[in-house]
């Protein structure tokens, strides 16, 4: 690959042709700072992460926006001939669906404009020109990027209070402001719920969230989810109608009252919502009064949290955090980049991709269960014990003087398929 520096000594130091080979040089390392940025935003701002499915809007805000500087600062394009990018206009608008304050995406914008000055700046310093002509081309850079940031920003300011207006003006919005206020902890007489919303905080609750994984048209999907909440609540025998509030164009909370959720009623759930295809929901545990609505909701987020980002459920459509596995799986994706690593350093070269690796994993994980009887192992899997020594010999000598604890083995094993973690350079999923 031509460095930046090996190009521009062909230069006489025409600004725009170094401003261009600037942005070749970043359009080259698009990807990378993409997820560098992603990353930054959804570190430094709260109200951006969390949330799989708003982290990839964000990721293509990010990605339309510093594409279109590139464009710019390779062009020499004027801000008038611009359109903004269908990302960013569509993330201004989920951010206020979800009531995310402006200020949070005035921020990131800010932030992104920092990161990206500073690379902009080492690209410049890297050009075998004089120090006079790189100057004037920081300056160039930073002109671009800053009356870029204020004319986006003017456009997805608009956006956003635009569709704050219009999607807040709703009875379920209506709903949802009310709901918040219990949801943050903010005193409220519960007579004053109950002829708010007509749903009474002194009961047991069932948390649900609902959403939807295609496109459809908003109204129609709307509509969808709202009747299936409502089937919902019938199987689970709430005693009354339930709570909804829509969040955004494609999710929705409910809160069923007086629900019960045995292994027959949850059955009943699956069973209805496949009968929706492209829903998903996920569900808390029944909770006993206003700390219990909040509890259930927790839960309910704890499990499609877990459902947008481990293997393991990924293809559910319903997912329960009264399953044991979900809120272990929770804990662990806290911080997935160190629980991989760990993993990783656990099961050593089997912690990568491939048959072998399978195999091995499959085998000391029944060992392990078996309480190291190679005799059941074998009969478990259908192989001669002989084999089953071999395979566990070969882990053991692989994992050396630190030792096996069984108890990390059989944890970093179920991890693993949590977190779909593959080789040593692996990112998790």
């Amino acid at each position: 690959m031509t460095t930046a520096s090996g190009s521009a000594e062909e230069h006489t130091g025409d600004v725009s042709e170094l401003l261009a080979l600037v942005a070749r040089q970043l359009d080259l390392r698009m990807p990378e700072i993409v997820r560098e940025m992603r990353d930054l935003l959804a570190s430094r701002i709260d109200d951006l992460g969390g949330d799989p499915q708003l982290v990839e809007m964000l990721q293509a805000s990010i990605e339309g926006n510093v594409t279109t500087i590139c464009h710019i600062l390779a062009n020499g394009i004027d801000l008038e001939s611009l359109q903004p990018t269908t990302a960013a206009v569509e993330y201004a608008a989920r951010l206020a669906q979800r009531d995310v304050p402006l200020a949070a995406l005035t921020r990131a914008y800010y932030l992104g404009q920092s990161m990206f000055l500073r690379l902009g700046m080492d690209e410049a310093e890297r050009l075998g020109v004089s120090d006079r002509v790189k100057i004037d081309v920081v300056r160039d850079i930073a002109d671009v990027v800053h009356r870029y940031i204020d004319w986006i920003l003017q456009l997805v300011t608009g956006v956003h209070e635009q569709e704050r207006r219009r999607w807040w003006s709703t009875r379920a919005t209506l709903n949802a402001s009310i709901i918040l206020k219990v949801l943050r902890g903010d005193s409220l007489p519960i007579r004053g719920f109950v002829s708010e919303t007509g749903y009474t905080l002194a009961q047991t609750h069932l948390g649900v969230m609902a959403w939807s994984d295609v496109d459809a048209e908003d109204a129609a999907r709307q509509h969808e989810i709202d009747l299936l909440l409502r089937r919902l609540a019938t199987v689970v025998h709430s005693s009354a109608a339930p709570l909804i509030t829509v969040v955004d164009r494609s999710t929705a909370w409910a809160w069923f009252g007086g629900a019960r959720l045995d292994a027959g009623a949850l059955a009943r759930v699956e069973d209805l919502v496949a009968t929706v295809p492209g829903v998903r929901t996920a569900l808390g545990e029944p909770g006993h009064d206003v700390e219990g609505f909040r509890r259930t909701h927790e839960q309910a987020a704890i499990a499609r949290l877990v459902a947008l980002s481990s293997p393991r459920y990924r293809d559910r459509a319903v997912v329960s955090y009264a399953d044991p596995q979900v809120a272990l799986v929770q804990l662990l994706t806290k911080d997935a980049t160190a629980t991989a690593t760990w993993v990783r350093e656990v099961l050593g070269d089997y912690a990568g991709a491939g048959e072998q690796a399978r195999v091995m994993r499959d085998t000391v994980a029944a060992y392990y269960a078996a309480d190291k009887n190679a005799v059941r192992t074998a009969e478990q899997l259908g192989v001669h014990r002989n084999t089953v020594r071999q395979r566990v010999d070969r882990f053991e000598a692989s994992v050396g003087a630190r030792g096996v604890d069984p108890l990390q083995v059989a944890l970093a094993l179920r991890i693993y398929d949590d977190l779909l973690i593959e080789g040593p350079d692996a990112r998790h999923t």
